[in-house]
């Protein structure tokens, strides 16, 4: 049963820091993140305003793009407890208290009509003006006062109207939004890179098209353009991104180009358990979070509600010009005051990688496909960055980026820490196949097309799989070969990337920083991509030494070889030592990176902050 919401015309939220970086500062995107993370981390969302030297230009006003570039809206209908949806109506009925049906309200999403941004602005321009128009002439009458010229309504006044519009409606309303608008098909709002400019607003880290693939990013071992790509959303007063999480718990940075200011709410990480155990409660099988297909009945839960019912929540108001950080793990709600064009980059930090072992586990769980491949990623990134520890020990040079490779290893880093984890639960999946079953070292055209995945959980296969000779399409993760096919046992076949015994000396050269290990694992490394493809049936032999490898050519690992690849003209992989080339900072954190109980009350950084927090008054 539903329980009924607290509720409290006078609660105050409390307020996401904002930051001013200096031009040094800012000249380094991911360093500066990294920065203000132990401080913005524990509030959900973050806000950066860029010096004042930083004006890009925003290719959406071009002409061609203003007047010509289509994009396909959703329509928003605020209506109340109104639905046409069987599950959410039946959700609706089953409580007998007439007030607790009244808490719950619902946006019904309707697919909408396609508009260039021209005509959209127009609509946006109107719909705003007519409705507080008729606000303030309903006003006027009762108040029995002469009309006078309505004013410009402010953020407090539209967000007091919204706040009535999803707790309490009184009537009807719909608005378009343009929402997830995919920049490699319709454009982005920032020049795209070119190799022969170098004006800062095409190279910057800044710019969100080179954002998902900057040095000190996973996503630059990355494949998937979909998730690397920015997407931008156009809005109208009261268009509204329900409550949502960033797929696969990334980091997202987010830049509004144009028109009015969007308010942000948020939910920080760490309290991500109490959030969803919340909303169930109040609303059984609903998650509250925007439906993929668009068209749907979507839950409305008012961030002040949200808070009466002792959930921390964050508010940001976000300006033209200024960017929203988004920790991962955060669920966030967002609204429009008016018109305006926003754009959003995913990008992964080396301390994502506690996060990305969640979201793939939970998607396992749920049988869900990964978006990118985190085996992938964490053995890249680990083989990287014991190749660059061996030849910058043999250098001796100690730059401030060796400093940051070197604190993710060792006995408490957290690089040599996940990858160890990952590699024993690795050890436990094989540890009854590679006796059982024929194995075989994967060759180049495994995964060289896509990512390889459990027919079953879709787990991501990069590391090792089982197939059967008769389905050569069809994978499984080691838990689930019973349920490949019906085929008997000898039949099957143990696919590995790499041995278990290879794996350990990868281990520990991360661990215990042995430079005997670091050759080791380079040379293993650099025979099994340079030499030709290996599919020759071989067990995983657990005595085998280094010398006997048997190596095969595997496209997927030329990063690890210094070689970049162009990917339908993207960079395809970056060297550790490039990814990684970012000040020192506190890297060191688990699973829940900073306590949210604990929200710094110091400066933002030497410029001062905006906005200090202020602690939640509960009326």
């Amino acid at each position: 049963m539903r329980r009924r919401l607290n509720t409290s015309e006078a609660q105050v939220l409390e307020e996401a820091p904002v930051f001013n970086p200096t031009e040094e500062e800012f000249s380094d995107t991911l360093s500066y993140i990294a920065s203000l993370r132990d401080r913005a981390e524990p509030y959900g969302i973050c806000c950066v305003v860029p010096p004042p030297s930083w004006k890009p230009p925003c290719l959406l006003k071009e002409k061609k793009m203003w007047e010509a570039s289509n994009f396909g809206t959703q329509v928003q209908l605020f209506d109340g407890i109104h639905t046409e949806n069987p599950k959410v109506k039946k959700e609706v009925d089953m409580g007998s208290d007439d007030a607790a049906v009244e808490e719950v309200k619902f946006c019904n999403i309707q697919r909408g009509p396609t508009f260039p941004l021209g005509k959209f602005k127009d609509l946006a321009v109107s719909f705003k003006r007519d409705h507080f128009k008729i606000k303030d002439e309903v006003l006027g009458s009762k108040n029995s006062s002469p009309s006078l010229k309505s004013e410009e309504p402010t953020v407090a006044d539209i967000e007091k109207e919204y706040r009535q519009l999803v707790e309490s409606p009184l009537v009807e309303i719909g608005v378009v939004y343009g929402n997830d608008i995919d920049t490699r098909t319709f454009g982005s709002g920032f020049p795209l890179p070119a190799p022969s400019e170098s004006c800062k607003y095409r190279t910057s880290g800044w710019n969100l098209n080179n954002t998902a693939k900057l040095p000190a990013s996973l996503l630059s071992f990355e494949d998937c353009e979909s998730i690397c790509a920015p997407h931008l959303s156009v809005g109208m007063c009261f268009s509204s991104q329900f409550w949502k999480s960033e797929k696969e718990r990334l980091y997202a940075l987010c830049y509004l180009h144009e028109g009015a200011p969007r308010v942000w709410y948020s939910v920080a990480g760490c309290h991500r358990s109490k959030f969803k155990a919340t909303m169930k409660s109040l609303t059984p099988e609903m998650s509250g979070e925007q439906p993929k297909n668009g068209i749907d009945s979507v839950m409305i839960m008012s961030p002040y509600k949200l808070s009466m019912e002792g959930i921390p929540v964050t508010r940001c108001v976000q300006n033209p010009g200024q960017y929203v950080i988004i920790f991962p793990g955060s669920y966030y709600y967002a609204f429009d005051c008016g018109f305006n064009c926003l754009e959003k980059a995913n990008f992964a930090p080396l301390d994502w990688l506690p996060h990305g072992e969640i979201a793939v586990l939970r998607n396992q769980e749920k049988s869900k496909k990964s978006l990118i491949s985190y085996d992938k990623l964490l053995l890249t990134a680990a083989s990287e960055v014991a190749k660059c520890l061996k030849e910058y020990t043999f250098s001796k040079r100690k730059t401030a980026w060796y400093m940051t490779l070197n604190d993710s290893c060792g006995k408490d880093g957290l690089l040599s820490n996940i990858f160890q984890s990952r590699m024993k639960q690795e050890k436990n999946r094989r540890e009854f196949l590679t006796s059982s079953l024929e194995s075989q070292r994967m060759d180049e055209s495994y995964d060289a097309v896509s990512k390889r995945e459990c027919c079953e959980c879709f787990w991501d296969l990069h590391l090792s799989a089982v197939k059967c000779s008769c389905s050569p399409d069809r994978y499984s993760c080691p838990s689930h070969m019973r349920k490949l096919c019906a085929c008997p046992w000898d039949k099957k076949i143990f696919l590995y990337r790499y041995t278990i015994d290879e794996l350990n000396y990868l281990v520990e050269a991360l661990a215990s920083k042995k430079l005997s290990c670091m050759y080791q694992w380079v040379r293993i490394n650099q025979e099994y991509c340079a030499s030709p493809a290996m599919t020759s049936s071989q067990p995983e032999d657990k005595g085998k030494k280094v010398d006997e490898v048997m190596p095969c050519n595997d496209s997927r690992e030329d990063d690890v070889a210094g070689i970049k690849e162009q990917v339908k003209g993207k960079v395809k992989a970056r060297s550790m030592a490039e990814m990684l080339n970012v000040k020192k900072g506190k890297n060191d954190a688990k699973e829940h990176l900073v306590p949210c109980s604990k929200k710094s009350n110091k400066p933002s950084d030497s410029s001062a902050v905006n906005n200090t927090a202020k602690k939640q008054k509960h009326g």
